[in-house]
């Protein structure tokens, strides 16, 4: 159900946006959606298309840029993409920790005319 808010979010941001621009039309909203950030791109898509009925974002195209879950190496400080069951660094072997890439959810763009 929080993708609906989500949804409902995104259309009001696209809406403002647009018009501090100028703009009438919605066409295309650009998404980075990491995937441990609890959202799913195509339950937010079918929310928005059902939410901006009506609205300037009605018919807008929804991209979804994917970003993988990374851990952050305590020891050599080094980004390394998560993998099941194996934690550990590529670098020196260290056991990562969580990093915040992945679990972000966020407006990258917004094109409108």
């Amino acid at each position: 159900m929080h993708e609906y808010h989500e949804a409902i979010h995104i259309i009001e941001h696209a809406i403002d946006q647009a018009k501090a621009e100028g703009k009438s039309k919605v066409t295309k909203i650009n998404l980075v959606i990491g995937e441990s950030s609890g959202f799913s791109g195509d339950s937010i898509r079918l929310h928005f298309e059902e939410a901006a009925v009506g609205t300037i974002c009605e018919g807008a195209e929804i991209c979804v840029k994917p970003v993988k879950t990374m851990l952050r190496c305590p020891n050599c400080r080094e980004l390394f993409a998560r993998r099941p069951f194996h934690f550990e660094c590529p670098h020196c072997g260290t056991e990562g920790e969580p990093s915040e890439v992945g679990k972000e959810m966020a407006i990258e763009s917004i094109e409108a005319q």
